[in-house]
């Protein structure tokens, strides 16, 4: 394909508002580091445990954000595929 597939799976009871919050958020997370994920397919599984508020939206979006911001980190990624 040349570029990177996302998927998100939220397993929580919520309300569209808050469902779309979190995805919002992951797709613009995502986004941001694009150029270094590759042409990979990737899918983010939310837990049902999880209250999806706005804080929780935030935390995730900067957990994508630190994740994915080192190339160090994404050659240790890659190789675990």
């Amino acid at each position: 394909l040349g570029h990177f597939r996302l998927g998100v799976t939220i397993k929580a009871k919520c309300n569209s508002v808050e469902r779309n919050r979190v995805k919002r958020a992951l797709r613009e997370s995502f986004r941001h580091v694009k150029e270094k994920l590759g042409s990979y397919d990737y899918n983010v599984v939310v837990s049902g445990a999880r209250k999806l508020d706005f804080e929780y939206a935030r935390r995730l979006r900067l957990a994508v954000l630190e994740e994915f911001s080192h190339e160090r980190e994404m050659a240790r990624f890659k190789r675990a595929r």
